[in-house]
């Protein structure tokens, strides 16, 4: 009998010590922040992204994280875990992206959130509604391409869904292939339209407006060009 109290009195005192050891090593410098993945991607800016710093593991405003993180309108739901000693991995769940990428080099199609950011299409479905960025390149999962007018661009895809959403749903492709323009398909025309990055929403509602008010005829039209403000030049031929 006193050898069994013995046996049950060290295993608790066990017990004690190592969940002790644990909080202490979890709560202490051992445990420092240092990697922070989304969806098993690595994240370069978790800092100043998400308000996470190189302190103690447990000591990071998740909850905050988690709250940020839903509200954005394409997340639908954020799994946080910790990864000994170092690192904290996020998951999320239900992207709804604003468009999708064709990558030049592999021909996979990515999709592209709210955010500019690319994510693989295991974290979002593929729609025929969202336009196609086509002639560029992917960096990685999560991060941006290359090419800097996507954020320009996915900035004014965010505004157009907002204002008109069958005018969004009607842009097929923005080929990203001329470092100067942009080149923007819509469904049912057998002609492009020439556009400026910045100016997206201005340069199709200028079309618009021309379209509407003149009714002109562009059966041999390959290409408008609706970068100059008082002026819309019509290519015939090879764009």
């Amino acid at each position: 009998m006193y050898l069994s109290k013995r046996i049950k009195l060290s295993l608790f005192g066990f017990i004690v010590f190592g969940l002790t050891l644990i909080t202490v090593v979890i709560f202490s410098d051992l445990c420092r922040l240092e990697v922070v993945t989304v969806n098993a991607e690595p994240l370069d800016d978790w800092t100043e992204k998400y308000g996470l710093d190189n302190a103690a593991l447990l000591k990071q405003p998740i909850d905050a994280l988690a709250e940020k993180l839903i509200e954005k309108r394409q997340i639908y739901k954020v799994d946080v875990s910790y990864s000994l000693p170092n690192r904290i991995d996020i998951k999320t769940n239900n992207y709804k992206p604003i468009c999708f990428v064709l990558d030049k080099s592999s021909n996979k199609i990515y999709g592209i959130n709210g955010e500019a950011r690319v994510v693989t299409l295991k974290n979002c479905q593929y729609s025929w509604d969202n336009p196609v960025l086509t002639s560029l390149s992917i960096t990685k999962p999560f991060g941006y391409c290359r090419d800097y007018r996507v954020r320009l661009v996915v900035n004014e895809l965010v505004k157009l869904q907002k204002e008109n959403l069958d005018l969004y749903r009607l842009i097929d492709e923005i080929d990203f292939g001329n470092s100067g323009f942009l080149k923007v398909s819509i469904d049912g025309l057998p002609y492009r339209l020439k556009v400026r990055a910045e100016h997206l929403l201005v340069d199709i509602k200028k079309f618009i407006a021309f379209v509407s008010k003149y009714n002109p005829n562009l059966e041999d039209v390959r290409l408008l060009d609706l970068r100059y403000d008082e002026m819309i030049v019509c290519s015939q031929g090879k764009e």
